[in-house]
């Protein structure tokens, strides 16, 4: 055999020069990906191709003519036609095969019936951007008694509040500092219609958007809620988290060190941005606007070092505060024995730690717990339900192993267990590393910092604040994993809490399953839970019309943005659809639960240019 294939190669050279046919060398598939190519060469000749693992030959090796079969992998179908495919001829034959596959272009559009009579019309109108607020030239006193206050000192609603016009408005509360008649003195400042923060890493929280809290503050949050974060402590100088914290004279604990300053020591692995439990705290409550930076953020001139804004919390316009218990060491450890003193602490059960009584002077509505175990644990067990019991939501995450397996205390009887999603594109789609099991109540983003899926060049973790202990300065960093899932369904049940006093933590609850975007298998799945979280629907916002989206799910999966027209444009291998076109009105890239929605049985045929069906929402 290889005696007949020294002499093929002989003669094929010398045929070569006798101007024989040389290798293909190019192909176009078909517009389903698949595709035959005719070699015809000299009996003898042998031959190889070899090209990229994302279009398959067969056969990929021979000696003498041959028909080859070329498949394209239908997963793995480009964004736009004519892509190429690049593959070497090897043996007698010589040069490259360029493969091309020219993909449908599929157009269409998405409609609405008009919302108000034909004829008239209504004027767009985008998120409230108020000017600038004037100087206050008033000055808001309560006095001790109507008689008390001047006479000529117009009412401001009650017989002793009483609004005072001044050109002077610092001079004019100096003066009533100092009167005995008066109980307080403001400005009579100006509110303004709210609209999403303007803090610098904001635009980073891409999981503000994934489900839909960036609309937040179109709500109304009269209750104060607290919620409690067992973890590894937290940095009470964070600027971010200032005023948003219960401090140790105010019931924070340390059930590492037994006292009452659960400030974070540290992380020995990560001293850059070690706080796991601060990180936790900021994608509860961070605040908004400028930041109170401590002395460590400005440098030798009094210029700052640090972000003064910042980023913002999930409860950010609520009145929600954290308050820290700290379980976990350096190391990232905790027992058994400190997690379930905790979260009975937290819920304001009597507690004896340490030889001494602990009373919780403000015990939590909700506790998040992003820690787990795979060992089963009655002592953790115990105290979820004994909590639970007490009308305290406990949250906690679901874990990070990508198995079956159930981690403790989230697969606890009473617990909320929080699964994480990434940020694909479309919807979200549950994360490697996130447990999948029937505990799983609900899933949030968690994010992979190994990815970036938007492109902006910031790794697809979720943002929140933190601290560098080489610097001692406060900091922010990207972190990923169901531990920062499950803070983000904390907060949305504080939320909710906050929302209507008068709302169980049942009925929050039950608002943020029933609420939640299905996705995957329908109903409760491992993966998902009832879904991802939908803070919109939940909240029962009104939100100003979306961006129209379409999905087409087939052969592949894609997502399109309608224009401003509804039109959209798109490259599809041929073969069957279904369609799902929405009004997008969270503008979270996907379609979510409460959003008009149409569904299209569809066949893409294998042409250059097919248009679909106008696509009409309800």
């Amino acid at each position: 055999m290889r005696r007949l294939s020294f002499a093929a190669l002989v003669t094929l050279l010398a045929a070569c020069s006798s101007g024989l046919p040389e290798a293909p060398r190019s192909l176009t598939l078909n517009y389903d990906g698949r595709g035959e190519l005719a070699l015809r060469v000299p009996e003898g000749t042998i031959w190889r191709i070899q090209g990229p693992s994302e279009l398959r030959v067969e056969p990929a090796e021979g000696v003498g003519p041959a028909v080859l079969a070329l498949e394209a992998p239908i997963e793995r179908a480009p964004n736009l036609p004519g892509e190429r495919f690049t593959l070497a001829w090897q043996g007698d034959l010589q040069g490259t095969l360029t493969v091309r596959w020219p993909l449908v272009r599929v157009e269409g559009r998405v409609v609405e019936p008009p919302a108000v009579p034909a004829g008239l019309t209504l004027p767009a109108r985008p998120l409230p951007e108020p000017a600038p607020a004037p100087a206050p030239t008033r000055v808001l006193v309560r006095y001790r008694s109507a008689a008390a206050a001047p006479m000529d000192a117009k009412a401001a609603g009650t017989p002793t509040l009483r609004a005072l016009e001044t050109s002077d408005v610092a001079g004019l509360l100096a003066r009533l500092q100092s009167d005995p008649n008066v109980l307080w003195a403001e400005p009579d400042g100006y509110v303004q219609a709210l609209g999403e923060p303007a803090d610098e890493y904001y635009p980073l929280e891409w999981h503000l958007r994934r489900t839909g809290a960036r609309w937040a503050f179109l709500g109304h949050y009269p209750r104060s809620v607290t919620v409690a974060v067992i973890d590894t402590g937290v940095r009470f100088d964070h600027p971010d988290l200032s005023g948003r914290l219960w401090g140790p004279a105010d019931g924070a604990f340390d059930f590492v060190e037994d006292d009452d300053d659960p400030t974070d020591t540290g992380d020995q692995r990560h001293a850059d941005a070690g706080s796991h439990g601060t990180h936790v705290t900021g994608i509860i409550t961070a605040r908004t606007g400028v930041n109170p930076l401590p002395p460590s953020c400005y440098d030798a001139d009094g210029n700052p070092i640090c972000s003064e804004t910042g980023l913002a919390g999930l409860a950010w316009p609520a009145d929600v505060r954290v308050l820290p218990l700290r379980v976990l060491d350096e190391t990232g450890n905790g027992t058994f024995s400190a997690v379930a003193a905790a979260i009975r602490y937290a819920a304001g059960l009597p507690l004896t730690w340490g030889g001494q009584a602990l009373s919780n002077p403000h015990p939590a509505q909700v506790i998040n717990l992003s820690l787990g175990a795979t060992l089963y644990s009655n002592a953790l067990c115990e105290a979820v339900a004994d909590a639970a019991a007490a009308g305290v939501l406990v949250v906690a995450a679901a874990g990070n192993s990508g198995g079956e397996a159930y981690y403790y205390p989230a697969s606890c009887a009473g617990a909320v267990a929080v699964a994480a999603v990434d940020n694909a594109s479309g919807e979200p789609k549950p994360t490697w590393y996130s447990q999948h099991n029937d505990r799983v109540t609900l899933s949030a983003p968690g994010g992979d910092v190994q990815q970036d899926a938007d492109g902006d060049g910031y790794p697809d973790g979720v943002l929140s604040t933190t601290w560098n202990y080489e610097t001692n300065r406060p900091n922010y960093a990207f972190y990923m994993g169901t531990s920062q899932a499950s803070p983000q369904v904390a907060a949305a049940l504080a939320l909710l809490l906050a929302q209507d006093p008068s709302r169980t933590p049942a009925d929050a609850l039950n608002a943020l399953t029933a609420s939640a975007t299905d996705l995957g298998e329908p109903g409760r799945d491992p993966y998902y839970g009832y879904g991802i979280l939908n803070l919109p629907q939940a909240l029962a916002l009104e939100l100003p019309p979306g961006p129209y989206r379409v999905r087409f799910r087939g052969p592949l999966e894609r997502w399109v943005r309608a224009d401003a027209e509804g039109r959209f444009a798109l490259y599809l291998p041929s073969g069957d659809y279904r369609a799902l076109a929405c009004r997008d009105d969270s503008d979270n890239g996907f379609c979510d639960r409460g959003e008009p929605e149409t569904r299209e049985a569809l066949r893409v045929p294998p042409q250059p240019l097919y248009e679909t069906p106008t696509l009409t929402l309800p």
